[in-house]
């Protein structure tokens, strides 16, 4: 079942990408190199909308099933319907940052709503009560997601295996039993979609995501953790081990950029993952090292974060510590 519904998920991603490259094509729907790209090639974008929808009509099945919640898959399927048309409109026109955020926010809002807040967070002491301050702190933690996948879609092939892995391990992870079961659908097709748009954007690069997709992908992820936390085995700090790699380059890059006095919203290339690309004059070389280590070393904190949820924090310190260093070491936000 779980290779059928990845396979299914793949091909309709597939197809629905050659679509997309077809319309951007015809609309001129296209991403334009300019001194902060990194690929030198005219290339249409906005395939990312083919993930959305994959993801989204999988959500529906589950929550029409029953599986999924009906306030938890709705929640899901409006703040991804936000998230990706604000970031589509981006992706043709334009938009300030603050609207972007403030829809952004407005999607945060609705899923937390259904989650009834952030939820409490396993500590080595016991759970730690965030009260009316886990509101606010989740509504930062979603916008950080959608935002991080954004800031991390420079280069072919790297959004796209990194949600292929993260939703596939998630999947996983949550089992098929019980409330966190119910995601275990949507996380699938989220991965099979990824891989199927992946096949377009590796090697010779044929379509960009663009932010419909990165946006869509950043808030989905944010949702199965919230949606998933408390239920299960798995919790808030499985999610950020199997998003590490990304959250460490991320971060380090935009305290590297403030510490330098530097416009931290500001485009630029200064990603680890950017200098890396460049010094190795390979986007693929790039993408297969985070993936790998992705499975040697995210994934092994992800598991023991599940069998011992009140040592998470410790497990994810320990797994970001190096991932930081490993981010200073490239270079990030010089």
């Amino acid at each position: 079942m779980i290779l059928a519904i990845v396979a299914g998920s793949f091909a309709a991603a597939w197809v629905l990408v050659g679509l997309t490259r077809m319309i951007a094509l015809r609309a001129g729907l296209i991403d334009v190199p300019n001194r902060r790209s990194s690929h030198i090639v005219p290339t249409p974008r906005g395939g990312g909308m083919a993930i959305l929808l994959v993801a989204l009509c999988a959500v529906a099945v589950s929550t029409l099933s029953g599986r999924m919640p009906l306030v938890a898959g709705l929640s899901w399927i409006l703040g991804g319907t936000v998230v990706g048309i604000i970031g589509l409109i981006d992706d043709i026109r334009g938009l300030p940052v603050a609207l972007r955020m403030g829809f952004q926010a407005l999607a945060a809002i609705s899923l937390l709503v259904a989650t009834g807040g952030l939820p409490q967070l396993p500590m080595p002491a016991g759970n730690l009560e965030l009260g009316y301050w886990g509101w606010v702190l989740g509504i930062v933690v979603v916008v950080w997601s959608i935002n991080l996948f954004n800031f991390m879609d420079g280069i072919d092939g790297l959004a796209a295996a990194q949600s292929l892995f993260v939703a596939g391990a998630g999947a996983l992870l949550v089992g098929s039993v019980g409330v966190a079961g119910g995601l275990q659908l949507p996380l699938l097709a989220l991965a099979g979609a990824s891989g199927g748009f992946l096949v377009w954007n590796v090697a010779t690069t044929k379509i960009f995501m663009g932010d419909v997709g990165s946006g869509f992908i950043g808030f989905s992820l944010a949702a199965s953790a919230f949606l998933t936390a408390g239920h299960g085995s798995t919790n808030l700090w499985t999610w950020l081990a199997l998003n590490g790699l990304f959250f460490a380059d991320a971060t380090i890059t935009l305290l590297s950029r403030w510490l330098r006095g530097q416009r931290v919203l500001e485009a630029h290339r200064s990603h680890a993952y950017q200098q890396l690309s460049r010094r190795w004059g390979s986007h693929s070389a790039v993408t297969l090292t985070y993936s790998a280590i992705n499975v040697v070393w995210c994934l092994p904190w992800a598991i023991m974060t599940t069998r011992t949820p009140s040592r998470g924090s410790i497990f994810v310190v320990a797994e970001l510590l190096p991932l930081s260093l490993f981010a200073l070491m490239a270079g990030a936000g010089k």
